[in-house]
């Protein structure tokens, strides 16, 4: 099995590079067999990709985030899952390249440097560890991608606004879409970021009984960070579907959301105490 994921591990950057081709050619000139290709072959990585992540857990006995580079190729695959789940709902491939970008940068990263040890804390091989983090990751990178498309929504209408759109601009999707796309990531996210919740609060409430973790989990830094995500871009969604407001507001709120996001993220990780910082 071994050799079978050193194969794969070659094979999906170069899978994601002509992926990521097909949706230049389709942004620059949109013919329709390029339009057709770029989904099915992207289609095509994607199911390699997890059939790799599924090997990989296998062979090692732990969903592979165990450290960085692992946790890279799983990011790659979570947002090209995201993005591929968008352009089914919304029929629009113009910002492929754009998601396809960083898949590529992830996946590079991942397969030049991953390192699989079989050795890794016994509480990283609890399948309902496996679901929660999966689904957390899912979570946070759908956040990453309405980020993206916050961004191109805001930058969309500032160029219209002063009537100086350039041939980047005019290729992107309209304003209405973009701001579909957006909401699309956002609400993609809030279910990840819930199922990941509920499944996190089950493990944990069997492991604090067990004894092993402290009775104060529920307390913990990053565990109270992502509630308050939770409720930020619960929000975001109520302002959406609910209180209609602008869509030019609601991206720029996802930009703030996802700013706090990295912000806080970075804060808990480095300064503060988490029983999250096993390997």
């Amino acid at each position: 099995m071994l050799a079978v994921l050193q194969l794969l591990n070659i094979l999906l950057p170069l899978g994601y590079l002509l992926a990521g081709v097909g949706y230049l050619v389709v942004f620059t000139h949109a013919p329709e067999w390029a339009r057709r290709w770029s989904r099915t072959f992207a289609l095509g990585v994607a199911g390699l990709h997890f059939v790799y992540l599924v090997l990989c857990t296998l062979e090692f006995r732990h969903v592979p985030v165990a450290n960085v580079w692992e946790s890279f190729t799983f990011i790659a695959f979570a947002m090209v899952v995201v993005y591929l789940a968008l352009e089914w709902r919304w029929k629009d491939q113009a910002t492929g390249v754009f998601l396809l970008a960083p898949v590529l940068f992830f996946q590079v990263l991942s397969s030049a440097f991953v390192t699989h040890t079989r050795e890794v804390d016994e509480i990283l091989r609890s399948p309902l560890f496996g679901a929660h983090v999966s689904t957390a990751l899912l979570g946070y990178v759908a956040f990453s991608v309405a980020a993206v498309y916050g961004a191109m929504y805001c930058l969309l209408f500032r160029e219209l606004k002063k009537h100086r759109v350039g041939l980047l601009f005019r290729r992107l999707p309209n304003l209405e879409t973009l701001s579909r796309l957006n909401m699309g990531a956002v609400l993609l996210g809030w279910v990840f970021l819930t199922l990941a919740i509920g499944m996190g609060a089950l493990w944990a409430g069997r492991l604090s009984a067990s004894g092993l973790l402290p009775p104060d989990v529920f307390l913990d830094p990053k565990v109270i960070l992502t509630g308050l995500l939770w409720l930020l871009y619960g929000l975001v969604l109520g302002g959406r579907f609910w209180l209609r407001w602008p869509h030019r507001q609601l991206a720029r709120l996802t930009l703030v959301a996802f700013a706090l996001m990295v912000a806080s993220s970075l804060a808990v990780n480095l300064l503060l105490p988490s029983f999250h910082q096993f390997s």
